[in-house]
């Protein structure tokens, strides 16, 4: 993973527009009381692979996404830009 900067600083903040959910905290959270957030709810890792980007479910134990990069060395931008 290259650590050049190849993202504008802008592009840093939260700009999600399609999160990455497991299927089964978003189906507990409909019989949560009192009710929580999704965000507030999920217990995820997320981390690099020998093959590319897995996204895990600590609370299921489960795997949500794993990205295969198919060998491609990706860039990635490491910045941190805090909010306030």
């Amino acid at each position: 993973m290259s650590e050049t900067p190849t993202l504008p600083l802008e592009a840093l903040s939260l700009s999600i527009t399609q999160y990455v959910v497991c299927s089964k905290c978003a189906d507990e959270l409909a019989h949560l009381n009192p009710p929580q957030s999704l965000q507030d709810y999920a217990a995820m890792d997320v981390g690099f692979t020998e093959y590319g980007v897995q996204v895990w479910c600590r609370r299921h134990k489960a795997n949500i996404v794993h990205i295969d990069f198919q060998g491609a060395k990706l860039p990635a931008d490491f910045r941190r830009l805090e909010t306030s």
